[in-house]
C-alpha cells in the first residue's frame, strides 16, 4: 500500500476503473476483501472500501453518488448469502445497471447461479473465487471489445449449472434423517459363506514379493 499511495501521489495515474467493495450487512469479514482491494489498485483500479457490516442503502447510495463501474459484494458467513440476494434485487429495483461482482468464503458459482444472477438482468452477475481472479473479472465487465463475449460465456455456464441443480432437485436424492435410516443398509454375516480361493495357499511369486 505505501508503494501504491507514493506512486498516486507522484503523479496523475490512469484509472482502468472505479470500483467499490463492501462486506454485507451482518458480517464483520474483510481480511479477503482488503486483498482483493490491493490486487486491484495494483492494476490501476481505483477502489472504494466501504468496510465491514454495510447495510445495501450505503452500498446503492455511495454507487451512484461515486459513479462507480462495479460493486463488488464481500461476506464470510451464511447469512451474507442472503444479503447478497437482496443487494441484487434492490439494484434491480432501482435500475442500478452495474456489473456485480461476488466474493467470500461461503459464496459460490453455484449459489451465485441459482440465487442471484436469475433476479438480475440489468447487467452481469460474476462469481470471483478469489483475489487472483479479480483483475480478469473486472477488466472483463469494462472491457468495450470483450464484454459480450464474456457475459455470453458466463451466462451459458450459470445455465448450465441451475439446469444441474434443477435435475439434482428432481431425482430428491435428500430424504428426511428418518427416512434414511429406514433405508439403512441391512447384512447377514450368519449365514454369509466366503468364495473358495481357485488355487489355496500362496504361489512362488507372492512368497518373493
Amino acid at each position: 500500500m505505501p508503494y501504491i499511495e507514493a506512486e498516486q501521489k507522484g503523479g496523475e495515474v490512469r484509472s482502468n476503473g472505479k470500483i467499490l467493495l463492501a462486506t454485507v450487512k451482518g458480517d464483520v469479514h474483510d481480511i479477503g476483501k482488503n486483498i482483493v482491494g490491493v490486487v486491484l489498485q495494483c492494476n490501476n483500479y481505483e477502489i472504494i472500501d466501504l468496510g465491514v457490516m454495510v447495510s445495501g442503502e450505503e452500498i446503492l447510495r455511495t454507487a451512484r453518488e461515486e459513479n462507480v463501474d462495479i460493486i463488488g459484494l464481500s461476506g464470510l458467513i451464511t447469512p451474507s448469502l442472503d444479503e447478497m440476494v437482496s443487494v441484487a434485487k434492490e439494484m434491480q429495483r432501482q435500475n442500478i445497471s452495474l456489473p456485480l461482482m461476488i466474493g467470500g468464503a461461503t459464496t459460490s458459482k453455484a449459489h451465485t447461479a441459482v440465487k442471484i444472477e436469475p433476479g438480475f438482468n440489468l447487467d452481469q452477475v460474476v462469481h470471483v473465487s478469489n483475489a487472483s481472479r479479480a483483475v480478469n473479472v473486472a477488466s472483463s465487465l469494462l472491457s468495450e471489445d470483450n464484454k459480450s463475449h464474456y457475459i455470453n460465456e458466463i451466462q451459458e455456464e450459470y445455465q448450465a449449472i441451475r439446469e444441474r441443480f434443477t435435475e439434482r432437485q428432481k431425482l430428491g436424492r435428500r430424504v428426511s434423517l428418518q427416512q434414511a435410516r429406514v433405508n439403512k443398509l441391512t447384512t447377514d454375516w450368519d449365514t454369509y459363506t466366503p468364495p473358495t480361493p481357485a488355487n489355496p495357499g500362496f504361489t512362488a511369486s507372492e512368497i518373493l514379493i
